[in-house]
């Protein structure tokens, strides 16, 4: 009986066909002709492996074997080889810049918890990233400086070269140039307590101080900033901390961003920020919360624990590293241009001042035009609250009032105004000044956390207290109709500058024409933002003592209220051991 294999045709194909068995193969392959073997054996991938190669059909299918089975394999290995000459050729070219340690190894993360180290960029590269990010212009501050006069500009960069703090590459410098490393040179401390002197001594000059390599000043900033449903300031807030972090030297700056129960799309705005700062090697640290205030929680409390979060950082660094920081700049959701904020540093380091505040403006429906905001906080050095009220009747202090008019420099007895410029040295020394509510079992009256630091700083001797009225801030964000058109708060308080002489039938009205300090625009209140420094708002303020009463309006009740809900008194300052007004803490420049 022949086999039913015997009826086979013989194989054309490429792949294998069934075969016979072990047996019945080994005696074909013995007997038979080479084409009753083809017909009777039975391909399979052992066979073919194992099998004695003897005609060029079967070299064939070896070939097209090995091209199915190993090609995925070998493609596989190749992506995989592919894959590690590009990571280690990433990697390796990553050791051109400068490697960054963060500072103080305990700190979390702002954003994610892995990242222990980061790679600055080459200075090529962080002058390309600079040059992308001043396209990012803020929205509300836009015009701050686009078109200041020359006159303005030469004053600025002759005015501002102290606090200057990166490395300049050009090795041809100026006189003023060459002094700016003697221009900041600390001068000593002075104090009638030795054993503060050793304290503040052993805060600002230790050995341990992390001054940070390439800082010819070494005097180092602090950013605290709190953010709540701030979408819309965000933008001008990105472009103005990297001008003012690139005057004052990225090593030498810190920003702490804290938000909380932001129900815009303020935290995803950060992440930009966050990773921005970082692609410039600029330090920052922001954390976020989903915390909002409850429905009985006392107002006070609740804000001084947000305000107070932000300075977190500052003794956590302080612990880890021994680094702390010579000036705070603290700032609420205000918009501020760049050189209002080196106006503000300036005159804290040239007043020694203990708290430095701005003006703050915000539009007023009855009256028509825009008042003075922040009564609810400011005093005069009298003790009086300052009034909602435009620049003449701002001031009830008749010399106040006077150098307020003239944008000079001003004591007051507390003043925040959004932004605020701290000497950290009461936070540093013990027991640490911070935010805090009134102690109202001890009578105390309810006051705002930011009257409360000013009133602790009175009593730890750091009582040097000013307001700067020419930088003035506005609170944006809603525009009014003013004659048929559209304005902002900042455009009502800044309007822009005009060339007089081709107004018709203009006549100049006093002053000198050849000079540019008697241009009428810059005598008026409301101004260009350019207005020309005057040699006076320079000159250093002869402090007074402060006031043996402050008027006082508390806030007591918890919930949502409209303002402060308890009848104002004038409240007893406590007798003060020591002279509040005093140099403590030195961080001016050397006199020329």
């Amino acid at each position: 009986m022949s086999s039913p294999y015997s009826q086979m045709r013989p194989l054309t194909g490429a792949g294998p066909a069934p075969g016979p068995t072990a047996n019945s193969m080994s005696t074909s392959g013995a007997q038979g002709t080479g084409a009753n073997t083809m017909r009777r054996r039975k391909y399979s991938s052992i066979s073919l492996m194992r099998g004695s190669l003897s005609t060029r059909e079967d070299k064939t299918n070896i070939l097209v074997y090995l091209r199915r089975r190993g090609g995925s394999a070998l493609s596989l290995l190749a992506g995989v080889l592919i894959g590690l000459v590009i990571a280690s050729a990433l990697m390796g070219g990553s050791n051109g810049g400068l490697s960054w340690h963060r500072s103080g190894g305990s700190l979390s993360p702002s954003w994610n918890p892995r990242t222990k180290q980061s790679s600055l960029p080459t200075l090529d590269q962080r002058e390309r990233i600079i040059k992308v990010l001043g396209t990012l212009t803020g929205r509300h501050t836009r015009f701050c400086l686009g078109k200041a006069q020359k006159a303005y500009r030469r004053q600025v960069y002759e005015r501002y070269e102290p606090i200057v703090g990166y490395q300049r590459k050009n090795s041809r410098r100026g006189v003023l140039s060459r002094l700016v490393s003697k221009l900041l040179k600390k001068r000593g401390l002075f104090s009638h307590s030795d054993n503060e002197e050793t304290e503040i001594n052993k805060i600002f000059h230790s050995d341990s101080r992390n001054g940070g390599k390439g800082s010819s000043q070494g005097h180092k900033y602090y950013f605290a900033i709190n953010l709540y449903n701030s979408f819309d300031i965000i933008p001008d807030l990105f472009s103005n901390m990297f001008r003012v972090s690139a005057i004052l030297g990225y090593n030498n700056v810190f920003i702490s961003v804290y938000e909380n129960g932001s129900s815009d799309q303020t935290k995803a705005l950060l992440r930009v920020f966050d990773a921005l700062c970082r692609s410039v090697g600029l330090r920052v640290t922001i954390r976020s919360s989903q915390r909002r205030r409850g429905a009985f929680a006392h107002r006070i409390e609740y804000l001084a624990e947000v305000r107070n979060a932000a300075l977190v950082p500052l003794q956590e660094l302080r612990d880890a590293t021994g680094e702390v920081f010579d000036s705070i700049i603290f700032m609420n959701d205000v918009l501020p241009c760049v050189d209002d904020l080196l106006e503000l540093i300036w005159q804290s380091r040239r007043q020694n001042a203990g708290i430095t505040c701005g003006s703050d403006y915000i539009f007023h429906d009855e009256v028509g035009a825009p008042v003075f905001y922040d009564n609810w906080v400011a005093r005069d050095i009298n003790g009086t609250a300052l009034e909602n009220a435009p620049f003449e009747n701002v001031f009830h202090d008749i010399e106040s009032a006077h150098r307020f008019q003239r944008h000079l420099p001003i004591q007051v007895q507390s003043c925040w105004n959004g932004i605020a410029i701290l000497d950290p040295a009461p936070m540093y020394a013990h027991p640490h000044v911070r935010f805090r509510m009134a102690n109202l079992p001890k009578g105390e009256c309810s006051a705002s956390e930011c009257s409360l630091i000013c009133n602790d700083y009175w009593e730890a001797g750091y009582g040097r207290i000013i307001m700067i009225p020419r930088v003035k801030l506005a609170y944006e964000g809603v525009s009014y109709f003013v004659v048929l058109s559209m304005y902002s708060v900042f455009h009502l308080i800044h309007p822009e500058r005009r060339n007089l002489t081709t107004i018709r039938g203009y006549t100049r009205l006093g002053g000198n024409a050849d000079d540019p300090h008697s241009d009428p625009q810059d005598r008026s209140w409301h101004g260009p933002h350019d207005r020309l420094f005057r040699q006076e708002e320079s000159e250093a303020i002869v402090f007074k003592q402060p006031p043996p009463y402050v008027w006082c309006w508390g806030w007591d009740g918890p919930g949502d209220l409209e303002g402060p809900d308890v009848e104002p008194i004038w409240e007893k300052m406590p007798n003060l051991t020591s002279d509040p007004v005093i140099v403590r803490h030195d961080r001016s420049f050397v006199e020329l």
